[in-house]
């Protein structure tokens, strides 16, 4: 066995961050490669918690020899951002985050991530050793995924009682990505909180999805995802079972993605829109099916998030708001947030406690949100379309122009306030005096787009005034 170094340095000054932020670093991958072995350092790197400090922040990824073109690239082997400085692939193993298999001879490619760069730049080092059999050699090229795929899982919706609520998170990281917990960790312990489905959302990989599916006989619905993250905003897919492109650098890289997931029939979410999000800066809000509007605890600024869904609903756009905890670690891991999973929790009613009857259930829109998922909050929106006293629509549903008889279910609602909204104003805020309530209201639905309902309260400290602690979906008028 031989071993072979190759480094690779340079000096990049932020105007080319600006104009494409990825950078590509071409070498010699040879006959009979078993092992390769990246480490990579840079000048001047944030040292404050969440690279909320000064400094520069370059992310790493790697592609091989079948190519790297843009969203169909057969050749992604793996990425990790900033969270690693090292990682390895080899035929039968590789750091998390990468991906195990053959070492396809050929011109490979480690990629950058020029996420943040100070006015004078940066000047990375990058080390390539790679262990081949004698007789390969590996050398710089000029410059100039092993993955599976798989479909979404097909989707069933529920009509109001011939269904199920199912409670879970939509949005939560492991060690195959900037997470602290293994993929088991995090999905015994959602067992332990009593939570029907899991999605876990990965950093722009997938290799997270052959152990997902190798739990599949735990108590609970486990869904495959990626939170595709790029320097202008993040989102959520769910239910593919392959790597989803992320290198969206402008508009119309973002539009190719959307509508490459559309065309395989998965979701697609903008992720907490928010000043500390990272917020999503894109000049396109339309044509995605969700949106996180309620990340991590309310106070973390979830009422701009929760703005900006109803100004997208009052322009025509049905998006379904979601939550996701957005959750990086739980012990025995070092907490990296004063949260935990599922906080908040989604509630999705489903025709059945399978990865299609959920992922039905989020296109449907049949959804609400509360704060916890061992708290007892329980809130739920129908409608009495035609005046026969039962209620045959609920969230996500359309009901005719005209008066309709609206009914609000609320559970663990004592001294709290249930507010209605309907076209992102609130046309009724009524006090809720027991545990358990059912208010009952009519609205002329001729001249509104939706009508929705939130749970608000105090908690902790009174002068800071109230949060949410549960939100329901729509259900829309004609307009």
């Amino acid at each position: 066995m031989k071993e072979q170094t190759i480094r690779l340095e340079e000096h990049v000054r932020a105007e080319q961050a600006r104009r494409d932020p990825y950078i590509y670093l071409p070498f010699c991958v040879p006959q009979g490669a078993r092992r390769i072995h990246v480490a990579y350092t840079y000048t001047d790197p944030v040292t404050a918690p969440f690279g909320m400090g000064p400094g520069n922040t370059v992310d790493i990824g790697i592609f091989d020899s079948r190519g790297r073109d843009f969203l169909e690239s057969q050749g992604f082997r793996g990425w990790s951002g900033g969270a690693r400085s090292e990682f390895f692939i080899a035929e039968d193993d590789a750091t998390p985050g990468y991906i195990s298999g053959a070492l396809f001879p050929g011109e490979w490619n480690v990629m950058l991530g020029l996420a943040r760069l100070e006015p004078a730049g940066a000047r990375y080092e990058v080390t390539v050793r790679i262990d081949a059999e004698e007789g390969g050699h590996a050398g710089i090229l000029d410059p100039q995924g092993a993955q599976e795929s798989g479909t979404v899982a097909r989707s069933a919706v529920a009509a109001p009682g011939q269904g199920q609520w199912l409670k879970g998170d939509l949005h939560c990281h492991t060690v195959h990505s900037d997470g602290l917990n293994t993929v088991r960790e995090v999905v015994d312990h959602a067992v332990e909180l009593g939570l029907d489905f899991l999605a876990v959302t990965d950093h722009n990989t997938n290799t997270h999805h052959p152990e997902m599916d190798a739990l599949s006989g735990l108590p609970i619905v486990l869904i495959p995802g990626e939170e595709v993250t790029t320097y202008w905003g993040h989102a959520n897919t769910w239910g593919l079972r392959e790597w989803i492109e992320y290198r969206c650098a402008n508009e119309d890289a973002m539009t190719g993605v959307r509508e490459y997931l559309r065309r395989r029939e998965a979701l697609f979410s903008i992720n907490h829109a928010k000043c500390i999000g990272p917020p999503w800066l894109f000049k396109g809000w339309e044509g995605f099916d969700c949106m996180e509007v309620w990340q991590a605890p309310w106070r973390f600024y979830n009422w701009e998030s929760l703005e900006k869904w109803d100004g997208l609903l009052n322009r025509g756009n049905r998006v379904v708001a979601v939550g996701g905890s957005d959750v990086h670690s739980i012990p025995p891991a070092e907490p990296r947030h004063p949260h935990g999973l599922a906080e908040p929790t989604t509630w999705v009613y489903a025709s059945e406690a399978t990865e299609g009857g959920v992922l039905g259930a989020i296109r449907a829109g049949r959804i609400f949100i509360t704060d916890s998922p061992r708290a007892p909050t329980h809130l739920a929106l129908y409608a009495d379309e035609d005046g026969d006293g039962r209620f045959e629509k609920m969230m996500g549903d359309n009901v005719s122009g005209g008066p309709v008889r609206f009914r609000v279910d609320v559970t663990a609602g004592r001294e709290r306030r249930l507010w209605i909204v309907a076209d992102g104003e609130p046309v009724d805020i009524v006090p809720i005096e027991q545990d358990d309530a059912r208010v009952e209201f009519t609205l002329d639905m001729r001249g509104h787009r939706y009508v929705r309902a939130e749970l608000r309260g105090y908690r902790g400290r009174p002068d800071r005034g109230e949060v949410v602690w549960a939100m329901t979906n729509p259900i829309w008028g004609s307009n």
